[in-house]
Formats: structure tokens, sequence, C-alpha cells
């Protein structure tokens, strides 16, 4: 083997060494590889890249796309080693897209392109022959890329092409008329009035969206009638003929021109989908100038039986708010970790976000989304590894409580209070309450029993203080119906029997601990709430149930004086259910030193150790376990508020993890220089920084670059779920039972325009989205 053939394998085998990713050991481990599901989504092009436009027919917005918005990898993007260059171990240059600035590369097809020839160059080889390398073929011979790229630029179809690209982009953006438009200038005047035609009908339809009110009737197509119409032909235009009565040139061509009469479904499905496409196009330039977001995902069915997935995202906008947007619903036909994940990937790219800035992603517990191995958090991290999992801290929560109040006496006084509301959900029973309550000198501030939440443990606190409330009247009205004549007679007498001591007391339990609860559950559901101010939170919930804890005695003294007032209601006392040495199926807690104690001390002792006691530890266990994996997430980032000088040992390894993990994103070599400066400035001026966004809006991004970039990631990490079940609500109040049929187009217009009222969408913003498809009626200034 000759010198030079072993230098060439030497070089070309640490080329391949280098291109190995690295894995950094505080990145999520997937220890089982899922080749299937990573191939699904390699395949997926970036948005806008340049192959997607070669060797097509393009219409104007693509063209636009393909000439101003075509993706640009970033400077620290990894090309590709061809096949036909690994011998030499050859690759894309980044600086070549900065000296031609016509060069645009494709990470699907693997090449070079030229954008203004892709776009408008058809012929112009030597001798007409067709053209191939960088219009319809993709480029990759790197060993002659800058004799063939400076070749190109002298080439004169390339030339044409540059001229007519920017003749197209000052017709497409306005800054001069067509050809047609300055040749007839009665076109234009004829254009300005179609526009003036569909005004009304666009603003109705908005007004109809922002309020959530259904448009279409039971008889709404066929020509539109000036007069009242006998029928209902829906609120759209009932409130278009509404409006006509005060515009005198609405009612002109409502009155007069034929086609103008004709105003049914697909105008309007072509006018919510214009408007959901302008807000969604606002809301992806604010999340891609943050160039960091979290994805927030969750799964419903509608009224039609489909399954829709809603997308929002988290982000951090230009003036250092926290924003949660919803995007889009995208219907699924399968639940598993690659369909929904493909799902996932697709939407946000069909949106035009740019994924290469996911830095999180927020899910429930269900083991479809946060499988190690198979779920949606891990096939999403194999193509984005700085792509965090965060579990809903909403659903911990709520997992934590209903796990703690599966002790048998808790779990009885729930079930006693949903059948307490079953019994009194009906008019009869109910008017008996109310008939006590005004029969009573005090008013209570409420007048009827609410159900225990179903989803949210912690909002049954409300049902819980309703009943205790109403307890008195509630025991009146058993008692009243408990003399009737029908089988209402035998629930009641049960009903009363139920309350009995271990039913006081646990309900009194209830209501103290959920409390304590309920102020981390309004939190945890706030969008202005980042992922270390949820942790902190809860660590303060425990603390305050630790010292609970400590202090039982007098803590459930109170909670026995309260049970015995709520038995002197109902004539009996507190008393202690039979007792053997020797039981199985009840707790038996006695012991000598009781023998010698009152009848009340023993009481309070029993109900102290059987119920009071064990709820507390089950809670403070549960919260501990639930959030102790959030706290794990962001260590490392811990060090960014410390005022201390000096880093220890510990600040110092969790900070260097942090910089590997997100490498390169971060800067490793000066991002511990400024970790210091900034912690010199926090020492200094005794800035108080109680949570990421204080930091961030303190963090200058020209002085601090990396560590500005770590707080933008901190801050965006998910806390919650809460978004997209907001997002569920508003499914419910527009797709009805009435308008089950609704498309999806016509379903995400119609959510964008409900959910997103602060986001302004003007007639003539749609119409030119509009305009952006051929029709016979024109309206393309």
């Amino acid at each position: 083997m000759s010198a030079k053939r072993k230098i060439n394998d030497y070089f070309s085998k640490q080329s391949k060494q280098i291109d190995e990713p690295q894995l950094s050991p505080n990145k999520i481990q997937i220890t089982e590889k899922i080749p299937e599901y990573h191939d699904q989504i390699e395949s997926m092009p970036h948005v806008n890249d340049i192959g997607i436009f070669v060797n097509r027919d393009l219409t104007d917005d693509e063209k636009y796309s393909a000439l101003t918005k075509v993706w640009v990898p970033l400077a620290t993007y990894k090309f590709p080693l061809c096949s036909i260059n690994e011998k030499r171990g050859l690759k894309f240059q980044f600086k070549w897209l900065l000296e031609f600035n016509w060069l645009a590369y494709s990470e699907k097809n693997q090449g070079a392109y030229c954008k203004h020839c892709v776009v408008f160059a058809k012929t112009g080889g030597v001798g007409s022959q067709p053209l191939r390398k960088l219009v319809y073929e993709a480029f990759n011979a790197w060993k002659k890329a800058l004799e063939v790229f400076r070749k190109h630029s002298t080439c004169v179809y390339h030339v044409t092409s540059v001229v007519k690209s920017d003749q197209f982009l000052n017709i497409f953006t306005k800054k001069q008329p067509s050809i047609i438009a300055a040749i007839c200038e009665d076109r234009k005047v004829q254009i300005q009035e179609n526009r003036k035609k569909l005004v009304p009908i666009i603003e109705c339809i908005i007004l109809c969206g922002r309020q959530e009110i259904a448009l279409r009737g039971h008889n709404d197509s066929g020509k539109m009638c000036v007069n009242e119409e006998l029928s209902n032909d829906g609120n759209f235009r009932a409130i278009l003929r509404y409006r006509a009565k005060g515009d005198q040139f609405l009612k002109l061509y409502l009155e007069n021109n034929q086609r103008y009469k004709y105003i049914g479904a697909k105008i309007q499905n072509e006018i919510i989908a214009a408007c959901g496409d302008i807000i969604q196009k606002k809301i992806v330039e604010k999340i891609n100038a943050a160039e960091c977001f979290s994805i927030l995902a969750d799964e419903t069915t509608d009224v039609s039986n489909k399954e829709q997935l809603t997308l929002c995202v988290r982000y951090i906008d230009d003036q250092n708010n926290l924003c949660e947007d919803f995007l889009k619903y995208v219907n699924i036909d399968s639940l598993t970790g690659a369909s929904l994940s493909s799902a996932i990937l697709n939407g946000l790219t069909s949106c035009g976000v740019q994924c290469d800035f996911l830095f999180g992603q927020g899910y429930d517990g269900a083991s479809n989304m946060s499988g190690k191995c198979r779920g949606v958090q891990a096939i999403i991290c194999e193509k984005y590894p700085h792509a965090l999992y965060v579990h809903c801290a909403a659903h911990s929560l709520n997992l934590a409580v209903s796990t703690a109040s599966n002790i048998k006496p808790i779990r009885n006084c729930l079930g006693i209070l949903e059948k307490m509301y079953t019994f009194f959900n009906t008019p009869k029973r109910s008017s008996v309450i109310l008939s006590e309550i005004d029969g009573c000198d005090f008013e209570p501030k409420v007048k009827s029993l609410k159900r225990l939440c179903a989803t949210r443990w912690v909002q049954r606190y409300d049902a819980v203080n309703d009943f205790v409330e109403l307890f008195p009247f509630v025991v009146a009205a058993l008692e009243i119906i408990s003399e009737w004549n029908d089988s209402s007679a035998t629930d009641a007498s049960i009903l009363l029997k139920a309350f009995d001591s271990e039913f006081l007391i646990s309900l009194q339990v209830i209501k103290n601990l959920f409390s304590y609860g309920l102020l981390l559950c309004k939190q945890l559901q706030s969008e202005q709430i980042d992922l270390m101010e949820a942790v902190c939170l809860a660590e303060n919930t425990v603390l305050a149930l630790k010292d609970i804890r400590s202090n039982t005695d007098e803590e459930f003294k109170q909670i026995f004086v309260k049970s015995e007032e709520m038995a002197a209601i109902i004539n009996i006392n507190l008393s202690v259910k039979r007792i053997a040495k020797r039981q199985t199926n009840r707790a038996n807690p006695f012991t000598d030193s009781m023998n010698n104690a009152t009848c009340e001390m023993v009481i309070e002792v029993y109900y102290r150790t059987t119920i009071f006691v064990p709820y507390v530890d089950h809670f403070i266990g549960q919260l501990e376990a639930r959030f102790l994996a959030h706290k794990n997430i962001f260590k490392g980032f811990e060090a960014i508020f410390s005022k201390n000088q000096c880093l220890n040992a510990c600040e110092l390894e969790s900070f260097q993890n942090l910089l590997e993990f997100y490498s390169p994103t971060i800067n490793k070599d000066n991002s511990l220089a400024e970790l210091k400066i900034w912690r010199i400035k926090l020492l200094q001026n005794q800035i108080v920084i109680k949570t990421a966004l204080d930091a961030l809006r303190v963090c200058c991004p020209n002085l601090y670059p990396n560590i500005n970039k770590l707080l933008k990631i901190l801050s965006t990490l998910p806390v919650s779920t809460s978004t997209p079940e907001r997002s569920f609500s508003t499914l419910k109040r527009v797709k009805t039972y009435l308008r089950n049929s609704m498309a999806e187009d016509r379903l995400n217009g119609l959510t964008m325009l409900a959910i997103h009222k602060d986001v302004i969408v003007t007639p003539d913003e749609v119409l030119d989205e509009m305009a952006k498809k051929p029709r016979k009626l024109e309206i393309l200034l």
C-alpha cells in the first residue's frame, strides 16, 4: 500500500469520527434505539427547504417564500458527508452562503441550488439543453464548488432569473404596480370595488368568530333576501341583513347584484381559514423571533368522536413576557408515540415554526407521551436532544393528592359527599334545602351543593367547604325527606346514618389539608410562572405541612372542636368505633397508656392517630416524590441565581454539565466568565431575584448573551398543560352537537378567532390572504 493511500485512509477515518455526535453527561439517555421512528422524523424537511420548490409549478406565495424565506442552516449546523465526497471528506461550507447570496442549501436533497433559477429559469443551457445542476438537480460535487458557483453567476439565464426575481418581489410586495395594473387603471378601480363588497362579509364573520356565535342556520343556502326572512338562515345572514339597514352601499348590492346574493358556506370557509392563517402567522413570527420555545400538547375527543391533538407553544416575547399561545388542532387516528410525535412535528412544521429552537416538551404522564423508549418525548428527543420533557406539574399535584386520599376514612368521606350531591341534584329535593335556607335568619354564601371535581382533586375543596357551610340545612332537609312516602325517604335515612364520628372528623381534615394545596393548584395554572418558581411553591407547601406534622396535637385539637360542633347539630357525641385486640379491617391504635385517659382524650387520640397523622404523612411524601423530578431538571441553573462571588465545587460541576448539554447553542468558552461577572453584578447592586423572569429582565443580552440564553431556556421550560386544556373548553363551545360536521380548517380558524382576541385581524389582511389563490373575482391590488 502506498504512503499517499495510507494518509488518505487515516484522514477519512478521522473525519468519520468527528462527525459522530457526542452525548453529554447531562443529556437524557435513551437506551433503546428506535430507527423506524427516527427515520420517519428525519425524512421531514425543514420549513421552506429549497428542495421542496424544485421542478414544480409554483404559486406566487410559494415563489415569494422560495426567494425570501428559504431555509438557511445555522452557523453551527453540521452538514452531512455525501457518498461521492466520502473519499476526500468534503462537505458543504457555510461561508459559501455568505459569498454567493443566490445560493441555498437543501437538507432534503443534500445539495446546493440557485434559488432564483429554481423559481424562474426554464431553459438556457448550451445549445438550449435542459438545465440540470443548481436548477433541477442538487449540486454536491464540492471539489469544484467555487469554480461552478463563479461560472453560474455569469450565466445569461441566471442574470435573467435575478432580474425576474427583483421584478416579482417589487410587484408582490406592492412596491410597484404590475404591468396589467399599470396599463389598465379601470381594472384597479374594479378591484377596489370588489374588495369593498367583501368587507362587510369579512367583518360579520370576524364578529361571529370572536364571540363564538354559530354562523350557519337551518337554511343558509341560495339567494339572500334583504327583507326579514321567515325561516332561520343563520346568525351570519341575520347580522349582515341587520347591518344593511344602515349601510346603503351594502343594501344596494344585496338587492341588485345577483352574484353577491349567493353567500354560502364556501365563502365563509375561505374567510375563516384566511383569518386563522393570519393570526397563526403573526404568532409564529414572534415564536421564531424568540429563538427558544417549548411545545405543549394534549389530546381529547370532540363531539363527533374525533381525536383532536391540540398544539400550544410557550415562549418569551420581545418584551420579556411569558406567552403560551394556541397554534392549531390536529386530527389524529392513532395514539401511539410514533403517530403523536409525527403529528406534533408535522403540525409545527406546517405552521412555519423553526423546530431547531425547540427546548422543552410539556405533556401529561401517560405512557405514550412520557415513555422513555417509545413515548413522544423520547422520539422527539432523538431528533432534538435539547428538548427536555417536563411532566405537567398540575397533573403531578393531582396525582399526589389523589394517592394520598386513598386512606379508607378519607375515601369513604369523599364518596358520601358525591352521593349527597347526586341525591339533592333533583328539583324536588333541592327545593327542600332552599326552603330551609329561606326560613332561617342566617344567610349562607351558597345555596346548593357542588359536585366533586373529577379531574382536579384540589378543586374539591370548594365542594367540601360548601357542604360544611350548608351542613345544618342538609341535615334538616334529610330529616324532612325521610318522612316522605317514597323511595327518597329510605335514601335520606341511610345518608343521615352516614353522618358518624369518622365522617365528621374526616370532613374537617380534608377541608383543612386541601386548603394548603389550593394555592399551589391555582398558581400552577398561571402562564406567568416558571418551573423554578413552581418547585419553590411546592417546597413551601411541604414545609407548611411539615409544620403541621410537628404540631399535630394543637392542629388536630382545632379540627376536633369543629367536628364536635357539627356533631351537636345532629345530636350525637363523637365516639370511637368498636376496637378489638385483633383487627384487620379497621385501625386499632389502642395502647395501655390510653387506659388511664379520659373518654374525650381517647377519642381525640384515636382519630388523630388513625386519620390525621397518616393523611398528612402521605400528603407530604407524595408531594416530595412527585416534585423531586422537576427539581432535578433545572439543576445547574441554580448557579445563575446565587449572589456569592465564588462558585463552590458542586455549583461549578453542575454549571459545566449544563453548558455541555446545551452546547453549541451556548458558548462553553466564555460562559463561566459571564457567570462570575453576572454574580458580581447581583451582589454589588443588591438585586433581588425571585424568578427566572425577574433575572431575564435585568440581564442585558449584549453583555451576558449566554446567561440571557440560559434564562430564556429556563423560563420557557413547561410548567403545566393548562393552556391546552383551556383550548378544549373553546373546542366544546365552537364544535357543538349541532355543528359536529365542521371541517378541520374551519374549526382551527374559528378557534383562532375565539382564543386570540388580542391579535387584530383587518379585512384588508384577509383580502390579501384570499387573493393568493386564483379566483374569478379579482381582489388583489
